[in-house]
């Protein structure tokens, strides 16, 4: 077998591959036997039509199986004698003719980790903020008021009630651009929790002061990048009927309405307790997450590479994945939701396009610095997770090893940086003036 590596740049190489006459022989050999013994041919028995007969009734099937056998079994050779390290499995670009006593080539694209220099100085000893883990007695009571308006009673409103904020509307509504309805874009009894904006924040505060009953119509402009092809950057007319108003009954929040909502509490003061040691525990979780993400920002400026375009749409494509699985647990598809694949493949490909580049710093980090993840680590690893979900030890620590270990690395990486990194405690007055 000849390799040969062509570049096509710093992150995407060519393998040019030629399999001798011999090779292709034993390749076809092979898939004529296999055929032998799955094909009924009047006059042979099974197991035993010559190869001649195969070649010529079954020609282009023994062609596509034996070319799947070279390149399957041959493929990895040729990697390992090229001295590359695929980040993703190479895709076979092209292949020439398969004929017996000829040698067979092809060329596969093969996608590496980029090479840069990343001194010390680049990763160690960076100053970062840390933002405040503070919570306000503000923050307490709005999570409060939002358990107030989940536990409420809803009651149907009295004929002659204007709409209010968090109250729910019952709604149908059609869409035009100009005089022409927007496909799909229509309901007869839409439940609209008004205020919140996870119908359209605009058609919503239109809604407000109305009564059962009364018919609007508001205009609504979406940008350009909107998620739904069907909308963006139109302006879309919404004739909305005001079919039914249903109200919030808030309850005080005393111990009567918290045993009420059976969640376990004993007391008012026992929730407020618990609400302030859940959102302290949030807050120290998105502070610790925030120092990382400043740390790793701080890094990629000192250091530029390019990344392989197929791992991006790599990073995508697990992206999708996981939004597809939320959207599927509350009853929807891309389509249903009005969700743009495409649309939404380019708000991704900046995240992905980061992630990547994360990805690589902490691995050259990681080798510079010796940072490894040990047996004994794995295994308890392994150990927590099973005690987690009730498995086994030895069939956690393959899935660690399976899908885990760079992850558990990247962890320690993220570690060993903000044990170098010299780290300023934020305020809480800082981060609103930052938001502003």
């Amino acid at each position: 077998m000849k390799v040969n590596v062509e570049d096509i740049s710093r992150v995407e190489k060519r393998l040019q591959v030629e399999i001798p006459p011999e090779a292709v022989a034993r390749a076809i050999d092979r898939t004529c036997q296999k055929l032998s013994h799955r094909v009924d041919l009047k006059g042979f028995r099974k197991g035993r039509v010559p190869k001649s007969v195969l070649r010529r009734l079954f020609k282009e099937h023994v062609e596509e199986e034996a070319i799947e056998l070279i390149v399957r079994e041959s493929l990895p050779e040729a990697i390992r004698e090229s001295g590359l390290e695929p980040i993703l499995r190479p895709t076979v670009e092209d292949y020439g003719e398969l004929r017996e006593d000829q040698a067979f080539t092809y060329s596969a694209r093969v996608e590496i980790r980029p090479e840069f220099e990343l001194p010390r100085e680049a990763y160690v000893g960076l100053e970062v903020e840390k933002p405040s883990e503070e919570v306000s007695e503000e923050e307490v009571e709005e999570y409060l008021e939002a358990l107030r308006y989940t536990f409420a009673e809803v009651k149907k409103a009295p004929e002659d009630h204007e709409l209010q904020e968090r109250d729910v509307a019952i709604i149908a509504f059609k869409a035009f651009e100009g005089d022409r309805p927007v496909p799909g874009h229509e309901a007869e009894a839409l439940y609209v929790d008004v205020g919140t904006g996870e119908f359209d924040e605009r058609v919503e505060e239109a809604l407000l002061g109305h009564k059962a009953g009364e018919e609007i119509e508001v205009e609504v402009e979406y940008p350009e990048d909107a998620l739904n092809e069907l909308l963006a950057g139109k302006k879309i007319r919404y004739q909305v009927t005001l079919r039914e108003i249903y109200v919030r009954e808030l309850a005080p929040l005393d111990d009567e309405f918290v045993k009420k909502m059976k969640l376990g509490f004993e007391s008012a003061e026992h929730l407020r307790q618990r609400v302030r040691a859940r959102l302290e525990e949030e807050r120290r979780r998105k502070a610790e997450e925030k120092l990382r993400e400043d740390l790793l920002s701080k890094i990629l400026e000192k250091v530029d590479f390019p990344v392989p375009e197929r791992y991006v749409e790599f990073k995508i494509a697990q992206m999708l994945e996981g939004i597809e699985q939320d959207l599927q647990q509350r009853g929807h598809t891309f389509e249903s939701a009005g969700i743009s694949v495409e649309r939404l493949k380019q708000r991704l490909r900046p995240v992905a396009e980061r992630q990547a580049r994360e990805e690589f710093v902490l691995e050259k980090i990681a080798e510079q610095e010796g940072i490894t993840v040990s047996q004994e680590e794995l295994e308890e690893k392994a150990r927590e997770m099973a005690r987690a979900s009730g498995g086994r030890p030895e069939e956690a620590l393959r899935v660690i090893m399976t899908y885990m270990v760079p992850k558990l690395l990247a962890e320690k990486t993220l570690e060993f940086l903000v044990s170098q990194a010299r780290i300023k405690n934020g305020t809480a007055e800082s981060e609103k003036k930052e938001e502003e």
